[in-house]
């Protein structure tokens, strides 16, 4: 396998897996979009680029971050909360685009697993999405864009991202009517996706769609106010309102296919 690895979008998620490829002796070429973040990369040992994508094309040279690359990971977020005209789709297309034709890595796509509507149910690899959000309509359509491109070309839908100071315990805090106190909770570690990329990257298998979500689905309301009260934030205060919400999404490849295991399942905040 070729040794360098590049990573469009080294966000809070793009920085954590490169830190860790490079320990595992890859070469990681990494874009952001803000010039002010360049330095930072250069100084974890990552070679950057300024790339910035739009609704109308890409913005920044991109070849040379697929040149000599063995694998070129897409991680940069929809972006769709702060912006609602952001073309999610559209710009992970102008990327493929601008793929050159010799070009003979392989591609990671992460997704999420926002894909699936919020009354689905219990959904694994195999299942159908069928989003409702505008989010995970776009988030579906980029995944249709990639899977044409490449039949290599792997999908990884994560779960709700805690780790590294972010955990929507902290949001959900003290406030009060939260919504669908016993929907299943659907989250992953930084940890874990990090472990769960390095294991598809050192494995031979290419062209699927897996789930990258943590094992443990317990209620939300259960699960917000433990956190909570553990860690001395103010207690959530749920409704008590029925809701349709009931999305529970299966990992049921990586054991077998990767041999990969959850080492932080259960998301604590105190896990870090």
């Amino acid at each position: 396998m070729k040794k360098k690895i590049s990573i469009i979008g080294c966000g809070w998620l793009g920085k954590a897996i490169a830190k860790v490829l490079l320990n595992e002796g890859f070469i990681i070429d990494g874009s952001t979009a803000q010039k002010d973040n360049l330095i930072e990369l250069k100084s974890m040992g990552i070679n950057p680029h300024q790339i910035q994508l739009s609704n109308d094309g890409v913005f920044g040279k991109l070849l040379p971050l697929f040149e000599e690359a063995g694998i070129v990971i897409l991680a940069f977020p929809p972006g769709m909360r702060r912006n609602l005209n952001a073309d999610y789709a559209a710009r992970v297309n102008h990327v493929l685009k601008a793929i050159p034709k010799h070009f003979d890595g392989k591609i990671i796509h992460l997704s999420s697993i926002g894909v699936f509507g919020t009354t689905q149910g219990i959904v694994s690899e195999d299942s159908v999405p069928r989003p409702e959000s505008a989010v995970g309509k776009a988030l579906l359509k980029a995944e249709t864009h990639i899977k044409n491109f490449s039949a290599l070309a792997t999908v990884v839908r994560l779960g709700g991202l805690v780790g590294d100071g972010r955990h929507p315990a902290r949001q959900l805090a003290g406030k009060t009517n939260i919504s669908a106190p016993k929907a299943p909770i659907n989250l992953v570690h930084q940890k874990d996706v990090v472990s769960f990329l390095v294991k598809l990257i050192q494995g031979n298998n290419w062209g699927d769609t897996l789930h990258c979500v943590s094992p443990i689905h317990t209620e939300r309301a259960t699960y917000y106010t433990h956190e909570c009260l553990e860690n001395n934030l103010a207690k959530p205060i749920f409704s008590e309102d029925e809701s349709k919400r009931t999305k529970k999404v299966l990992d049921t490849k990586s054991e077998n296919l990767l041999g990969f295991h959850y080492q932080l399942p259960n998301c604590r905040i105190q896990d870090g």
